[in-house]
């Protein structure tokens, strides 16, 4: 594959990405039945690719990182709930930007975890993201509102256990990217099934066939083939490539909330998301300069 045609799967899976937060507007469906269902149609999928490849998953390899793909599996539980309940509380910019938190709290956690050097420019950066999250959260226009705050609360923390997830992703030895994602998938579907029985989300779910589509929409195409798809590009391009095309997710996402959901975007929001997004662009750009010095 051609560096052009990488550039433009990873563009249209970036562009896909914004539209998860829309696409689950029409998931009527408790946040752990949407997990559940997301995992499990993406195993089904990616078993699907791997048997028409006729290829199959490494088993050493995965035993060998049993222990990371549990943990990661738990996180990416969390990560989940914690990104659809954001979308139920408030608007998809609101959660979407202080879901995108996650490259700050990353930065704190391998400073703490693997004794990466915290700079001055890093600290700028996590002290202007941290400002733009609390413009975006909406405190400084309404007030501790209860709705608008929860959706604030449920997107930073669905960001911060996706920094987890990538945390502990980095402890993972010899095993491909696609073999990953299907176990993590299968472990989450495992999980959340006890999960939803014991918070009765089973009996809270709408099952509706507009719900039903979009879920499996999210599930086989968004997961199951996008996730491939997103390994397979993000492997044949540069670190900075990567980097600086992943806000295309984030500005795709508020564009969709303000002109197709109609939902407000204030100054505050667009302050709030300059100073996320470009703090996290600064930090991520300075140390891609830094390696390639040293390279």
């Amino acid at each position: 594959m051609g560096d052009k045609q990488a550039r433009l799967q990873f563009l249209l899976i970036m562009i896909l990405y914004g539209t998860i937060g829309t696409l689950s507007r029409f998931i009527d469906m408790p946040s752990s039945i949407i997990c559940l269902g997301r995992a499990a149609l993406a195993v089904f999928m990616i078993t699907l690719i791997l048997a028409a490849r006729k290829e199959a998953p490494c088993k050493p390899a995965i035993r060998r990182n049993a222990r990371w793909l549990l943990l990661s599996s738990c996180l990416m539980c969390l990560n989940w709930i914690c990104q659809f309940e954001a979308f139920k509380y408030t608007t998809i910019a609101t959660s979407t930007l202080c879901y995108y938190m996650q490259p700050v709290f990353y930065i704190l956690s391998a400073a703490i975890v693997l004794k990466e050097t915290l700079s001055a420019r890093k600290l700028a950066c996590v002290a202007a993201a941290f400002a733009g999250m609390i413009l975006v959260s909406g405190v400084l226009q309404t007030g501790f509102h209860i709705s608008e705050l929860k959706g604030a609360i449920y997107g930073v923390a669905g960001g911060f256990f996706y920094a987890m997830v990538v945390l502990v992703n980095k402890y993972m030895k010899d095993i491909e990217p696609i073999d990953t994602t299907l176990v993590q998938m299968a472990l989450v579907t495992v999980i959340m099934i006890p999960y939803s029985a014991l918070t009765g989300a089973f009996g809270e779910a709408h099952l509706t066939a507009k719900g039903l589509v979009c879920l499996a929409i999210l599930g086989l195409f968004y997961t199951g083939v996008g996730y491939i798809i997103y390994f397979d590009s993000v492997n044949r391009l540069s670190a900075q490539t990567v980097g600086i095309m992943s806000y295309i997710d984030p500005v795709v996402a508020i564009l969709l909330s303000a002109f197709f959901l109609r939902e407000p975007v204030t100054v505050y929001t667009v302050t709030g998301a300059v100073l996320i997004l470009g703090a996290t662009a600064v930090s991520e750009l300075g140390d891609l300069k830094r390696h390639d010095m040293v390279e």
